[in-house]
């Protein structure tokens, strides 16, 4: 660790977090090893103060019992599934009695769906999401202190970021470089790819869909980025073809990096394992079907989380709105103890269904446009189980026409025959203003 690192935990700490102590802990155990009860451990210490500080969670136990000191996995399956509609409505219950004691914020979440909500977070959350944020980083190959850049998206982080004091002055202890890229013209693309090479950044980490828009400019353009970093991605969902795309433009190997505000970074990949690993100290993480109950290994299905560390309003079985596959445990000999993701497949509202309840995953899509160099954005509406609208900004390469016909009939066959296709050519398509960018959208409501 160099001189940025030392004092910005030093600063950090003062301020009573303490990033330091708990990404010490987190980088020592990740190396010697880390206990195998490590999560049990947490979500038993998460459920007894659900049982003595949280009246929502309160009600709900004292008729469950307190098995879960024998199988806190198991109990888990008994405890509703948290929405962000239980979350409007009983946001006082789910509140810790003990806030008093405690130092806490309020905190709202994306609403890249268009379902914002607000909660709260205590600060010892803050402290070990933080340093589970640096632990991801370090396994991509930057050392706490080595210079970091930000491809950001979010209006109110760049916001907080260029404007409040505080957050430069923690940019600039971390030797963080942030960068709007929430809408990037043409001369500010090729800016932040001067800025790149000039400052040849340990690692970059960035909205998917902003660094692959960067790669596809510096490509057409004819442009090498030399950068000597590794990239992170996040904010999205990371697609073959985009990482191939990635890593080709940029030289470096890709990290996938999946979270989100109201849990923080739950999984990341690292060197030497396939799929994304979930640190064992921060989250717990189920794949449930459409009635709720739990998949097996291998099969998607929608994503539950548990924080083992928010106190303040804990997050029990919250349905984070992504779908994903979880892998067997200890499927791979020499892996880190901790679940892995397999895979993350996107938005449950990303995911088209079909009359007869088929999904579409938004990656069938992705295989058959993002090789397409005419294409330069796209965004697939489903209207109704035979209404799909294709959105395009083409580029300025021309196309043949045939490849519309191409794109209706490999759509047809997964959506049928009877599918109504209608396609739009735009001049741009916007960002959310989270930042964040949807090439899937479904009009239709899930089971």
């Amino acid at each position: 660790m160099n001189l940025y690192g030392m004092v910005y935990f030093a600063v950090v700490g003062l301020r009573g977090q303490p990033v330091g102590r708990y990404y010490r802990q987190f980088v020592r155990e990740d190396r010697d090893g880390i206990r195998p009860d490590t999560t049990k451990r947490l979500l038993i210490r998460l459920l007894e103060h659900c049982r003595d500080h949280v009246p929502y969670y309160r009600r709900i136990m004292a008729r469950l019992g307190e098995s879960f000191y024998d199988d806190p996995e198991a109990y888990l399956t008994h405890l509703p599934v948290l929405t962000k509609e239980i979350i409007r409505n009983h946001f006082d219950e789910l509140k810790s009695d003990d806030l008093a004691r405690r130092r806490w914020y309020e905190n709202t979440s994306s609403g890249s769906t268009g379902e914002a909500v607000r909660f709260i977070q205590d600060w010892d959350f803050a402290a070990q999401s933080g340093a589970l944020k640096l632990l991801y980083s370090r396994l991509a190959g930057r050392e706490m202190g080595e210079c970091e850049m930000l491809l950001w998206g979010s209006t109110s982080d760049i916001a907080r970021g260029h404007h409040e004091w505080k957050a430069q002055l923690i940019n600039k202890l971390s030797n963080t470089v942030m960068v709007n890229v929430f809408h990037m013209t043409e001369a500010e693309m090729r800016a932040c790819l001067d800025l790149i090479q000039a400052r040849r950044p340990r690692l970059i980490v960035a909205y998917v869909e902003a660094i692959y828009e960067l790669a596809r400019f510096a490509q057409r353009e004819g442009m090498t980025v030399d950068s000597g970093s590794a990239v992170i991605t996040t904010a999205g969902t990371l697609h073959p073809l985009v990482r191939q795309t990635i890593e080709r433009v940029f030289q470096c190997q890709v990290f996938n990096r999946y979270g989100s505000r109201e849990v923080g970074d739950i999984a990341c990949e690292r060197p030497g394992l396939s799929g994304l690993w979930v640190a064992p100290w921060g989250n717990y993480v189920e794949v449930v079907d459409d009635a709720k109950q739990r998949v097996p290994p291998g099969a998607a299905g929608e994503i539950l989380v548990t924080s083992l560390t928010n106190l303040a309003m804990p997050f029990v079985r919250y349905a984070i709105g992504d779908r994903g596959v979880l892998r067997a445990a200890a499927s791979d000999k020499g892996a880190p103890v901790g679940q892995v993701l397999e895979t993350v497949l996107g938005r449950t509202v990303d995911m088209f269904r079909t009359r007869s309840g088929a999904v579409v995953h938004a990656s069938f899509f992705g295989s058959m446009l993002y090789s397409r160099e005419w294409i330069w954005k796209y965004q697939i509406i489903q209207k109704g189980y035979s209404d799909v609208v294709f959105r395009i900004v083409p580029s300025d390469t021309g196309y043949d026409p045939s490849e519309l016909s191409d794109i209706a009939l490999q759509t047809k066959q997964v959506m049928g025959e009877d599918c109504q296709l209608t396609f739009e050519f735009l001049e741009d398509i916007q960002a959310s203003s989270s930042g964040k960018y949807r090439y899937i959208m479904s009009e239709i409501e899930g089971p």
